[in-house]
């Protein structure tokens, strides 16, 4: 297989564990040079972004590591700035960084509350707003945000019909995913004529913010048997092809063999979906999802 992403430079944040990490080694699979941002370290002092770099080195591709705080300007300038100066551009951008304090709101601090929104609405707004100038010069850039579907919940007709009401993480995180989603469809408009395209990726794994299994997901359709974040991967190395060059502000769920392209508006009726048994590949992606959007493939 063709590498699609070969000459492109990429930096993931968050990219040193769970979804983050699979994507980083997704895009360099791909042929990407990839930067990778995570302060996370464990007990014995081994950086995340570091060991995901080794990974992609042992496996041949490139990859630098950054331990930046995206939630503060100067820590997103250095991260791009960083990035910029060793590889000469940056055509991509996938914001993976985020955290999770569970509980209902009265039960929330400031201090809780305020964590949330500063690692996933501020670290999104800087990072992206570093990093568009880059892509602005070149007239071409593809940034991909994280959401959740955490991010809107169907409210039932009525208590009898409540029982399978699924649960919120917590009030603040869906609050702080809901806000990416609201950044990514206008920051798509605002560069609509740039080359640059802006989606939202809602994905559903197994990771450390969430390890326990999603028994289903919005609007009643089964979720994937699969949690293993590398398969949502493909889907995030799609919007950041040429392929997806005509698809922007657009959300797209992400899961095991579950792929679905929802409305601009999050209409559930007007949604699409593709499913098979096993990881989608970037070619099949590349012919099923355009139509689904109303893109011709290879237009």
């Amino acid at each position: 297989m063709v590498a699609f992403l070969e000459n492109q430079v990429a930096l993931v944040t968050g990219g040193g564990r769970g979804l983050g990490r699979s994507v980083a080694l997704e895009l360099a699979a791909q042929g990407a040079a990839v930067a990778i941002d995570d302060v996370y370290r464990d007990e014995s002092g081994t950086g995340a972004a570091e060991s995901a770099v080794r990974e992609i080195e042992e496996a041949g591709g490139t990859a630098l590591a950054l331990t930046e705080d995206v939630t503060t300007t100067e820590g997103a300038e250095r991260m791009v700035g960083t990035t910029v100066d060793k590889f000469g551009r940056l055509d991509i951008l996938v914001t993976c960084a985020g955290n999770n304090v569970r509980g209902p709101l009265q039960e929330l601090t400031e201090q809780q509350w305020d964590s949330l929104m500063s690692l996933h609405l501020k670290g999104h707004f800087l990072s992206c707003k570093m990093a568009l100038p880059h892509m602005i010069e070149q007239d071409s850039g593809r940034i991909v945000t994280v959401s959740s579907r955490g991010a809107f919940f169907q409210v039932p007709a009525s208590k009898q019909d409540s029982k399978d009401l699924r649960k919120p993480p917590s009030t603040a995180y869906s609050a702080a995913k809901a806000g990416i989603l609201g950044l990514t469809t206008t920051l798509a408009v605002e560069l609509w004529e740039t080359g640059i395209t802006v989606n939202a990726l809602l994905p559903s794994a197994s990771t450390q913010l969430f390890p326990e299994t999603k028994a289903r997901m919005v609007g009643g359709v089964p979720a994937s048997q699969s949690l293993d974040p590398g398969d949502v991967a493909p889907a995030v190395a799609f919007l950041c092809s040429d392929a997806a060059a005509d698809i922007s502000g657009r959300i797209v769920y992400a899961s095991g063999g579950d792929v679905i392209l929802y409305g601009n508006q999050l209409d559930l009726g007007g949604s699409r979906m593709i499913r098979k048994d096993g990881r989608w590949t970037h070619d099949e992606l590349a012919k099923l999802l355009p139509p689904l959007a109303g893109v011709a493939p290879g237009a």
